[in-house]
């Protein structure tokens, strides 16, 4: 593998099975019932359209990075995951740091980022390499189409494979510390979502 992968598509027996994510999104219901974009970016290029839509945002975010994995401290199955956050990071500061925590936030599966623009949308990138776009917003499907990413209802992402391996990088543990103190994130108590 050249390009880190959050995940991959494996064969029952764990050994790839060479599926890669098709680009693409999907309009979606999302919780609490609003619409929202599901997109599926191939390795190479998710960092990329990752940040174009932060840009997208505006300034200031809020910024919520949750540690599902403590790899440095495995817990038990279900155990609930850390939520580290920042209110009114200048969007500046948060492009900095996913770029100098591009391993970590683009090619290991132990967390998830979620950030919100001053209106309230919001751009989630989940542990699979999936992004979430709240809501459907007109700005959102530009860049994707900019992208080269088409719309359709047939999209298939990683989401719909049968099995998938999630990575966790030993050489991320530092830029994990580096991006929580990049941007001042603060533990929280974990609220669920």
């Amino acid at each position: 593998m050249s390009v880190r992968v959050k995940a991959e598509s494996v064969d029952a027996q764990g050994q790839s099975d060479g599926w890669l994510p098709e680009p693409g999104f999907l309009r979606d219901v999302g919780p609490g019932g609003a619409a929202q974009l599901v997109v599926s970016v191939p390795p190479a290029h998710l960092a990329g359209v990752h940040q174009e839509l932060v840009r997208v945002l505006g300034s200031p975010l809020k910024v919520l990075y949750r540690q599902v994995v403590d790899r440095r401290d495995p817990k038990p199955e279900g155990f609930p995951p850390r939520d580290f956050v920042g209110l009114d990071v200048a969007a500046d500061r948060v492009l900095h740091a996913l770029a100098l925590c591009r391993d970590l936030i683009y090619g290991d599966a132990r967390c998830e980022v979620w950030i919100a623009g001053p209106l309230g949308d919001e751009i989630v990138l989940d542990p699979d390499g999936l992004v979430f776009c709240r809501p459907d917003d007109p700005a959102f499907r530009d860049v994707l189409m900019a992208n080269g990413l088409p719309e359709g209802e047939s999209v298939h992402t990683i989401a719909d494979r049968d099995y998938v391996k999630h990575w966790f990088h030993g050489a991320c543990d530092a830029q994990e510390d580096t991006f929580l103190e990049a941007l001042q994130l603060s533990e929280v108590p974990h609220r669920g979502g």
